[in-house]
């Protein structure tokens, strides 16, 4: 029998039987004689003893779908055949949390150096710089050097200036003024001058010092009213400046002043009021105001002051009622309180003091003994002065007028006076052997007509003296720049 017959098959003879047992005749034959064969019916779900199944099941039977086909899934698995071609890429997912940061790797090994870039521009000059010394012997074959600073002028005071080139303070007797002249090299072959005060009398007997501040302090007398002032530059040239009455007693004598500055960073200046020695200290860099202080109380002059190695001012003088030389140690920055030693008392000396720090430490004074017309140098044992080593430098002739006093570029004392002697009434440079200038040589550096009134002495940024002065004879202010230590011309070791 065909397999595929077989359930239909079975399904009518069920159908039979099921007709039958509902007649007489049939239930007779159930009951009576055809049980075997109902009993044969119950088994007409399986085949074989096998029971069907609609779902794949061990043991049963699985009939087939509508295809007339068994399920792929009871099938066995055939060969996997070529992957197909790859299908579009779908479209990115969101980007995932940041992972944690790994460990730091190991450190690469050095690149090769990259080749040079190129050459930038090549910037401006640079200003010119000021000119170089010399050198202390002169091996340059330099000559003396004298300039006109100002034409009238009279009275002047020279220091280097913040820039290494000479400033100097001069009287303006053609306008009764008070000028600064800056120059502008270390000779001063070019220089500029400017009015700093023209009210009224005013300019006698000026001393300048660079302040704290890197600028020029100027102190001078105010002849009219006879009060003390002191002018303040506000730049390096001078070309702007303040000025004021410091101290208006009216009784400052018409003698020397002498400006510095002290520890504190203030501005001192000595001077005579109505014959007293008194020492002006200021309040501010620019000195609009100042306190004064007593020093001697005798008829004095010529006074001079500097700070010594302790940081205190020393102040030398003419002690004219005991026609001595005298130096007071001050006991503070102030000089509020002094003590001071007379030297070279046996003569009249004193006269035309000035006063310097050497080398050592100890203050180094420059002054006329007019018993012996002589230039001398007192040279202090102490800070305080309280004892001095007394040496004649030149006696001969009237020596040692309007001396001022400095230190060289080689530590030594170096110091410019008038020889009124006779008919030579000369600018001279005197320069000391030794610290204490027990020892020196001296020579004239100015003979033309008479020179040398009014001598200041300071060391520029060459290394080499320069001094300001009087020409009487011209009628002018001249400065003179020395090509040497010794400020002799054309020098050479043989």
């Amino acid at each position: 029998m065909n397999r595929q017959r077989l359930p239909v098959v079975l399904s009518a003879a069920a159908v039979a039987i099921a007709v039958l047992g509902a007649t007489p005749h049939g239930f007779a034959a159930l009951t009576k004689g055809a049980v075997r064969v109902a009993l044969f019916a119950k088994n007409s779900g399986k085949v074989g003893g096998i029971a069907a199944s609609k779902k794949p099941k061990a043991g049963k039977l699985l009939p087939l779908g509508k295809d007339g086909k068994f399920p792929v899934s009871v099938l066995p698995a055939g060969l996997q055949g070529p992957p197909g071609a790859e299908g579009a890429r779908g479209p990115a997912g969101p980007a995932g949390p940041q992972g944690a940061q790994g460990p730091q790797g190991l450190k690469g090994s050095k690149g090769t150096t990259g080749p040079a870039g190129p050459r930038g521009t090549t910037g401006s000059q640079g200003p010119i710089g000021p000119p170089g010394g010399y050198g202390l012997l002169n091996l340059g074959r330099a000559t003396l050097a004298k300039q006109t600073l100002a034409p009238g002028g009279a009275h002047s005071a020279s220091t280097a200036g913040a820039d290494g080139l000479p400033l100097v303070a001069v009287l303006d007797t053609g306008n009764d003024d008070l000028q600064v002249v800056h120059c502008a090299d270390a000779a001063c072959a070019t220089s500029a001058s400017t009015p700093v005060d023209t009210g009224g009398n005013v300019g006698r007997y000026p001393s300048v010092t660079v302040g704290s501040d890197g600028l020029g302090l100027v102190s001078y007398l105010d002849s009219t009213n006879h009060n003390l002032k002191v002018a303040h530059c506000t730049n390096v040239a001078c070309t702007a400046f303040t000025a004021a009455t410091v101290v208006a007693s009216g009784t400052v004598a018409d003698d020397a002043t002498s400006i510095t500055v002290g520890t504190d960073g203030l501005g001192l200046v000595s001077y005579v009021d109505n014959g007293n020695l008194r020492v002006a200290h200021c309040a501010n860099l620019a000195c609009s105001s100042a306190t004064s202080n007593p020093v001697a109380a005798t008829t004095v002059g010529y006074s001079s002051l500097a700070i010594g190695a302790d940081g205190l001012p020393l102040v030398s003088f003419l002690d004219n009622a005991n026609q001595d030389l005298r130096v007071a140690h001050c006991a503070d920055v102030a000089c509020t309180s002094s003590t001071s030693t007379a030297f070279d008392t046996a003569n009249n000396s004193g006269f035309y003091s000035s006063l310097t720090l050497g080398w050592d430490g100890l203050g180094l004074i420059s002054y006329r003994d007019a018993t012996s017309s002589a230039l001398k140098v007192a040279h202090c044992d102490d800070l305080a002065c309280s004892a001095a080593t007394v040496t004649p430098i030149d006696a001969s002739g009237i020596q040692g007028e309007y001396s001022s006093i400095t230190v060289g570029a080689d530590g030594l004392g170096v110091i410019s006076y008038y020889d009124g002697t006779g008919a030579n009434q000369d600018l001279k440079v005197a320069h000391c052997g030794n610290l204490a200038c027990s020892t020196s040589s001296f020579v004239a550096v100015d003979t033309a007509g008479q020179v040398g009134w009014n001598t200041s002495i300071t060391i520029g940024s060459d290394g080499l003296p320069f001094v300001s002065y009087r020409d009487v004879t011209g009628n002018r202010v001249k400065g003179l720049h020395c090509p040497n230590v010794f400020c002799v011309g054309y020098l050479r070791r043989r």
